[in-house]
């Protein structure tokens, strides 16, 4: 579990069985052009394949994949989703990569887009390259994940997908409107859970866990949007 105000790991967020039921509605699923759904200057740059958002195999691996998050404690307490942009399951083939870009402000209905989700699909082994890039402040940083691993970053990051130069990469992608618009209200919101979860254990601990609650409870409606 990696919990920072920049990046959450959600390892293991689709189960096996999910998977399993994803890679065989990817085998049979219709893919278009990247560049349908891309805005601005990623039109440029962006050179993948996407399932067919009106085919039923699209629709299948949507809700799968909403079942999952869903069912992740370590998401909702760490990311404080407000609103979920449907996913788009892309696949890179040799060749293909997406460049440099930001990721666009404003998603759909005008839905603030606070927090990026990668869900690797396809296990590492089975692609050469394809890695997530990350432009931070302490040097650039890879992320190229388990099969059913996810990675969450800050719209704000600049990024990019390295081509792939053997295989296929298979991913979703979506945004998230956060009920906690900023990223260090977010983590001080969560480590406070943590804490409070640890002091359950210890039943001689009830005031300070009545303490803590009412601290973290007042942060979250000072904080929440």
């Amino acid at each position: 579990m990696n919990v920072s105000p920049v990046y959450l790991h959600l390892k293991e967020l689709v189960s096996a069985e999910q998977l399993k039921q994803i890679q065989s509605l990817l085998a049979q699923a219709t893919y278009q052009d990247g560049k349908n759904t891309a805005t601005d200057q990623a039109k440029e740059v962006k050179n993948n394949e996407q399932m067919n958002v009106q085919s039923t195999e699209y629709l299948a691996v949507q809700q799968i994949l909403l079942t999952a998050i869903n069912h992740s404690p370590l998401f909702r307490n760490a990311v404080f989703p407000k609103n979920i942009y449907p996913f788009l399951v892309s696949k890179y083939t040799s060749g293909k990569g997406y460049g440099w870009h930001v990721d666009s402000p404003l998603m759909g209905n005008m839905m603030r887009t606070d927090i990026a989700m990668t869900i690797f699909l396809n296990d590492p082994s089975e692609y050469e390259g394809g890695e997530l890039e990350l432009q931070t402040h302490i040097g650039n940083t890879l992320y190229k994940l388990n099969a059913g691993d996810a990675i969450c970053y800050p719209c704000t990051q600049v990024h990019r997908v390295r081509e792939v130069l053997k295989g296929e990469r298979h991913v979703a992608v979506t945004w998230i409107e956060s009920q906690v618009k900023d990223a260090e209200e977010r983590n001080i919101l969560y480590n406070l859970f943590q804490v409070m979860n640890n002091l359950k254990a210890s039943p001689t601990h009830l005031a300070e866990q009545h303490s803590l609650q009412q601290s973290y409870s007042n942060l979250l409606r000072k904080w929440s949007m």
